[in-house]
C-alpha cells in the first residue's frame, strides 16, 4: 500500500463509521443482524459510484483531513453500539469534549479572522506535540481513558497517517470541534441546573 492508498483508506474510515452509527438508529440495543448489517451497508453506500468516483471521495473534499482523535472517537462508539465493551465511561467522554472544545478555542478563532495570531502554525512544531503528551500524562495519571485516544493521536502527530502533516489535522477537525463545543455547553447548563437544585434543596432543609 504506497502513501495514496494510505491517505485515502484513512479518510475513508471516518465516514464509514459515521454512517454506520446512523444506520444503527437510536435504538440503544439494536438487533444482531441491524449490528452486522448497518455497517456493510454503510460500506457498499461510500463506495456507490458518483461521476467516476466512489461516493466517499466526493465527502472527503468536505472533509480531507478527519482528526485521529474524531476516527478513534467513533471507533470507540461503534464498537459499545453493536454490541462491543464499552471502552468509555462518561468522564472519558467529558474529557474528550473538554480537549476537543479548548483546541477549538485555540485553533479556529485565527481561521475565522478573530485572531491576529495564526495558531495553525503551531502544528508544524514541537509546541502541540509537547502540549498533548502533558494533556494526556494528566489523564494518564488521574485514570481517564481518553488518555489512550490521545496517546495514539501524538503516534500520529509522528508518523502521520493522513494527507496533511500538521498536528493539529491529527488532533482536531471541524467536526470534532462543532461536537466538543456543543457537548461542553450541554454539560455546564446540566451542571449549572443540577447544584442549582441541590442548593434549593439544602435551603429548603434548612430551619
Amino acid at each position: 500500500m504506497n502513501c495514496n492508498q494510505l491517505h485515502y483508506f484513512y479518510a475513508s474510515l471516518a465516514p464509514w463509521l459515521a454512517l454506520s452509527l446512523l444506520l444503527l438508529g437510536r435504538n440503544p440495543h439494536p438487533s444482531r443482524l441491524r449490528s452486522i448489517a448497518s455497517p456493510l451497508i454503510a460500506a457498499g453506500i461510500l463506495l456507490i459510484p458518483l461521476e467516476h468516483f466512489p461516493l466517499v471521495r466526493w465527502i472527503a473534499l468536505l472533509e480531507s483531513n478527519p482528526s485521529i482523535t474524531l476516527t478513534l472517537l467513533l471507533a470507540i462508539a461503534l464498537i459499545a453500539r453493536v454490541g462491543g465493551p464499552r471502552l468509555f465511561r462518561s468522564q472519558d467522554w467529558r474529557a474528550a469534549w473538554l480537549v476537543g472544545s479548548m483546541a477549538s478555542l485555540v485553533l479556529y478563532p485565527a481561521a475565522l479572522g478573530l485572531s491576529p495570531f495564526d495558531s495553525y502554525n503551531l502544528g508544524w512544531g514541537p509546541l502541540l506535540a509537547i502540549a498533548t503528551a502533558a494533556i494526556t500524562v494528566v489523564l494518564l495519571v488521574i485514570g481517564n481513558r481518553f488518555a489512550y485516544v490521545l496517546v495514539l493521536v501524538l503516534l500520529g502527530m509522528i508518523f502521520h497517517p493522513m494527507e496533511s502533516t500538521n498536528d493539529w489535522d491529527c488532533l482536531i477537525d471541524a467536526c470534532y470541534g462543532i461536537f466538543s463545543l456543543i457537548a461542553t455547553i450541554l454539560i455546564v447548563i446540566s451542571y449549572k441546573i443540577s447544584t442549582g437544585h441541590s442548593g434549593n434543596a439544602r435551603r429548603k432543609a434548612l430551619p
